[in-house]
């Protein structure tokens, strides 16, 4: 399966390409008053209003100093952006690759997987974004 591996705090993340549609650039986010704090804002895309969500807001990690990246999520015809780090590569991970986590805490965390130099947590947070 192609999953996505990006940084956020000099930690490693994966997420299924399937859920995201593209990846742009960070461009200007307009903020929302009285929004949740992990709403970044709103952004036009191309002629569509689209929510911004902060993933290290989302997942109470440390903000990056510098997000350059923005995930388009897609979720039937409904799409948000996910705002993080910085994206690294486009890869292919073997089933086998990927160990489950059973007892995390955090229902967006659905396991890890292990490289030669890093390992790198696999985030699942459509539900998070969408519900």
């Amino acid at each position: 399966m192609q999953m996505i591996l990006f940084k956020m705090n000099e930690q490693s993340y994966l997420i299924s390409a399937d859920t995201v549609e593209e990846i742009i650039d960070t461009i200007h986010i307009t903020k929302v008053p009285l929004a949740p704090s992990w709403v970044e804002g709103l952004i036009n895309l191309r002629g569509t209003i689209l929510t911004v969500v902060n993933l290290a807001e989302l997942i109470e990690l440390e903000k990056p100093a510098d997000p350059r990246n923005i995930f388009i999520m897609k979720n039937g015809e409904e799409k948000k952006g996910l705002l993080i780090e910085e994206v690294v590569e486009v890869i292919d991970v073997q089933p086998a690759d990927l160990q489950l986590k059973e007892d995390s805490e955090f229902d967006y965390y659905s396991g890890i997987v292990s490289f030669s130099d890093k390992v790198a947590n696999v985030i699942d947070v459509n539900h998070l974004i969408f519900e």
